[in-house]
């Protein structure tokens, strides 16, 4: 589980792509439009359990379509997405609180 991902995600209105690494049971990553993905996860069942937030960064406008703010603001979230979904390629339809996105896991590298 541990490594480098892309991430490819669609909302309803835009589509966006960023890395994320995991490590030690921490996420930690960005996207193109700068926003910043920050939390914890747990590989267990199958399932791989994540508890994070967002920052969005003043200016930057969210792929489900939610308008820019003059100031930063946080979007924490909870998911659960199967593990074979880290290595098969196929989207994951992944609720936040400011709507739903598919995201598509790429693995580039692990961890030495």
């Amino acid at each position: 589980m541990e490594g480098i991902y892309s991430i490819t995600f669609r909302g309803t209105s835009d589509w966006g792509m960023g890395m994320l690494l995991f490590r030690a049971g921490r996420l930690t990553g960005a996207d193109f439009s700068g926003v910043l993905y920050d939390g914890t996860y747990r590989d267990a069942n199958g399932m791989v359990t994540v508890a994070a937030e967002l920052t969005v960064p003043p200016g930057s406008t969210l792929v489900q379509g939610i308008p820019a703010r003059p100031v930063a603001y946080k979007v924490p979230f909870n998911a659960e997405v199967p593990r074979q979904a880290f290595s098969s390629g196929q989207p994951v339809l992944i609720q936040l609180p400011v709507g739903p996105v598919n995201v598509i896991f790429k693995f580039l590298r692990g961890l030495e």
